[in-house]
Parts: structure tokens; sequence; C-alpha cells
């Protein structure tokens, strides 16, 4: 979108910082989020004109992606569970629990949300784990894949985080996460995604590894401030992978760049462009 290359992976993977780019905080970053990522939807300037190109887009995929795709038939089932995801969108699956307001066992939920993603509307993101950290969650997440799409779906308008950001932080790791995985496409390295979260809820949103194991962690903070509490899925996440953990970013609403330990800082959104 704003038609420049970024070095945030490769400044991180080398444990540096990655600098801020231009600044888009507080409501220009509400407004940034909801836009989303597809091109179609960025030509259109006020935020109802977007929610009408998203939802008809929606539409089409339900209407004729799908039927030519899959084969399913129980369209409007498959519509209502998108929904459900988008309300549980970043968070550990539970599929009975997906699927039981709509009369679907588990293994037709699963197969309906690999539908989705193959549709490239959902990604799974697979567990990252170690012996050296006990405890840990092994489930995967399921993220949407643009944030302007689950703002739509969810029906939150600009106005909703400006006032209350309760709702925005599943907006802005989509966000975040849509962001991540071109900045990984652009490299000539692969980078492998993954996530952590342990029994003591110490979490790390997206955990990446580069083709020489080296590992960094991004958490994502909605607000202009971060504590050390914040890097506490950072910290585990660092014991863990030992001398292969290169960096830990906790990515957050602002514009100055705090650190909090050698291999640890606060960084602006807007370090990723």
């Amino acid at each position: 979108m704003r038609g420049k290359p970024t070095d945030f992976l490769d400044r991180t993977f080398a444990a540096k910082s990655p600098p801020p780019g231009e600044s888009v905080a507080g409501n220009d970053l509400v407004e940034t989020v909801l836009a989303g990522g597809y091109r179609e939807a960025l030509r259109g300037s006020a935020w109802n004109r977007r929610l009408i190109w998203h939802m008809s887009y929606f539409d089409a995929i339900m209407q004729r992606d799908i039927p030519d795709i899959a084969g399913i038939d129980k369209l409007q089932s498959l519509s209502k569970l998108l929904r459900v995801l988008a309300e549980h969108s970043a968070q550990l699956p539970n599929y009975s629990a997906f699927g039981a307001p709509l009369a679907l066992n588990h293994v037709t939920t699963r197969e309906y949300l690999n539908v989705l993603e193959n549709l490239f509307l959902v990604r799974n993101l697979q567990p990252w784990y170690t012996n050296a950290i006990k405890r840990v969650t092994k489930r995967r997440k399921r993220h949407f894949l643009d944030s302007g799409l689950l703002a739509a779906l969810k029906g939150i308008s600009p106005d909703r985080p400006r006032r209350d950001r309760t709702q925005f932080g599943s907006l802005l790791r989509t966000f975040v996460f849509a962001e991540l995985m071109k900045i990984a496409n652009w490299s000539e390295n692969h980078n492998a995604f993954s996530h952590f979260r342990d029994k003591e809820d110490n979490e790390v949103a997206f955990i990446i590894v580069n083709h020489g194991g080296r590992v960094i962690g991004v958490e994502i903070e909605a607000s202009a401030t971060v504590t050390s509490p914040g890097f506490s899925g950072s910290r585990r996440l660092a014991v863990g992978a030992g001398d292969r953990f290169a960096f830990g970013i906790v990515l957050y609403d602002h514009h100055q760049i705090v650190r909090f330990a050698e291999q640890m800082a606060a960084v602006p959104i807007s370090a990723l462009w």
C-alpha cells in the first residue's frame, strides 16, 4: 500500500529493533486496520463503501466459490459458522462449541473450517513448543486473513474502537498477521509461523522461525503503553528457544521504541512498513 519494501524481519532476526515507519497511531491506526488489505476495498475512502464491498465479496464466495470448489450444499450453516469464527478469531478453537449452535458435529465443523482455509479466508497457526518448557498448549489457532473483512463480519465501524478498544485487539492481531505474512513472502528465506501459550497463560501471538532456526516472538498491544508483564510470553519463549532466540517484540499503538531488555523492545506498529 505504501509502495516500498521493509526490512522488519531481517532486522529482528539480527537482534535489532526495526525502526518506526511512517507514523500511524490512534484513530489513524483504527482506520488502517478496519480498511484491511483488499485492493478493491481500499479504492473506497468511506467506511460504508468498504463495508458494502466486503459484504459483497463475502456473499460472492458463499454463493459461487464454495459450491464450485467444495460442493457444500449447507451454505447457510457455513455462512453462520464463519460469523461464529469471526467472534473467536485468534483464539484456541473448540470445534464442538463452534458447531453446536448450528447443529454441526465437530467433524463437519472441522471440514467446513478447512474449506474456509482453502479459500484464503482463515489460516491455521500451529503451536510452538519445546521440551525445555513444560505444560504448553498444543492446540492450533485460526486467524482471519484480512482485518477489513473481519471487521465487516463483526459489524465493527471505526467509531466503536475509537470509543472502546475492547474489540480492537482481535482486529489488530489479524492486521499484523497479514502484514507479517506479506513480509515473510518477500524474503528469500523460509519463515515458519506459529504461536505460543503455556498453562500459566504466558503467550506470544506470533512466533517466526527462519531457515537457520533463529526464533523471534511478536506480541500485540492495542494500547499506547506497554509494561513489563507484556513480555512474559517473550521471556518464556527465550527460555525455551535458548541461544536460538533472536528478539522479542511487542508491537503497540505509539511512535517510540522502548527497550525492556537486551533482546526485547516495545516497537511501534508502523515499524512493519
